[in-house]
């Protein structure tokens, strides 16, 4: 039975979910399972673009879900993969209680270990973080795509893009310095994420947050654009500009991504409208805050460093680290300045 999702309001920062997801339990799954416009999506494009008789690769399985859909589609066989044995026992529960367990291969392991003896005609993943890339998908679907798709096999997501936007957030901003920040269960603590990422400023951490378009200060800019290509460094660094819309308050960055799932399905996040649903409950967005506030004028311009990095340790594997820095100019003058990022003991250069 799928229990109702935890009710959630605008603003409201939640603990990064992607930052624990080796720690994933059944209430995030069941979270994921309540969250309509994902189940909607996926559903859609897995039925369209999974034929009778393929062979189907489910990177990061879960509870089985979007197997569960591929089988329904007519798919042969489908390999699950997933590294926690515990939801991949859901995964297989479900596919008995279904009627497929014959046809549901279930690997218990990291998707870099795994070997197939034959590769797949679709190939299935719902590992896109909130900003895109905070699940480390960028490198695990270069890696499942290279051995485990047929040539001119169909990957599902096929495209992504992931952007940012300057916000203003002042209610975020506020609970933040007010140490206020909501949670699924007391599994997850904030204090033992930072204790465990040797962060010691809430503010050098990004935050799950659904933030309205009412409060973009600019128009979104593209980060990164995964379409049909997997193999960009997955470190990398760039420089953003915007352009200041309206007067307010800069109080950080909305991250967000927008996925193409199939050749009529698109799957975009963007969205802040919570009242009307049509706003992801799993993911919401990513919020990247900088401690001060700034007050902002309209045609001043923010100009955004935004820098993904592996830290520096025998395997870095889901561990990527943010750093979000620049300065805001106004008539050819630097107005302020921000500086935050996930390990200030790295020289950022």
């Amino acid at each position: 039975m799928i229990k109702p999702f935890k009710p959630y309001y605008s603003e409201q920062p939640w603990l990064p979910f992607s930052e624990v997801l080796s720690d994933w339990d059944e209430d995030f799954h069941q979270l994921m399972l309540c969250d309509h416009i994902r189940m909607q999506a996926y559903e859609t494009a897995i039925k369209a673009s999974v034929k009778p008789g393929d062979t189907v690769v489910d990177l990061g399985t879960g509870t089985g879900i979007l197997a569960q859909w591929a089988l329904e589609a007519g798919a042969h066989r489908v390999y699950g993969i997933d590294m926690d044995n515990h939801i991949l026992e859901l995964a297989k529960t479900r596919m008995t209680q279904r009627g497929f367990a014959d046809r549901f291969v279930a690997i218990n392991d990291l998707s870099y270990n795994v070997n197939l003896p034959q590769q797949a005609d679709v190939l299935i993943s719902e590992i896109i973080g909130n900003i895109g890339d905070n699940e480390d998908f960028q490198p695990i679907l270069q890696d499942g795509l290279s051995r485990f798709l047929k040539p001119g096999g169909k990957a599902i997501p096929s495209a992504v893009e992931t952007f940012l936007v300057p916000v203003a957030a002042l209610k975020a901003h506020q609970s933040l310095h007010c140490g206020e920040v909501f949670t699924l269960n007391e599994r997850y603590q904030l204090s033992d994420l930072m204790q465990q990422k040797n962060i010691q400023n809430p503010f050098d951490l990004y935050y799950d947050t659904i933030i309205p378009e009412t409060q973009h200060l600019s128009t979104a800019r593209c980060v990164e654009n995964f379409c049909g290509r997997w193999d960009q460094a997955p470190q990398y660094q760039k420089e953003l500009h915007f352009t200041v819309q309206q007067p307010w308050v800069l109080c950080g960055f909305k991250g967000y991504f927008r996925a193409t799932l199939s050749a009529d399905v698109v799957l975009d996040i963007s969205s802040g409208d919570i009242e009307n649903r049509l706003s992801s409950d799993s993911w919401k967005h990513s919020f990247f805050p900088i401690e001060q506030p700034i007050n902002v004028n309209k045609g001043d311009q923010v100009i955004l460093n935004f820098e993904r990095r592996y830290p520096l340790t025998a395997d870095s594997r889901f561990r990527q680290q943010y750093f979000w820095r620049g300065r805001v100019v106004r008539n050819g003058h630097t107005l302020a300045e921000f500086s935050q990022g996930m390990d200030r003991t790295q020289t950022r250069d």
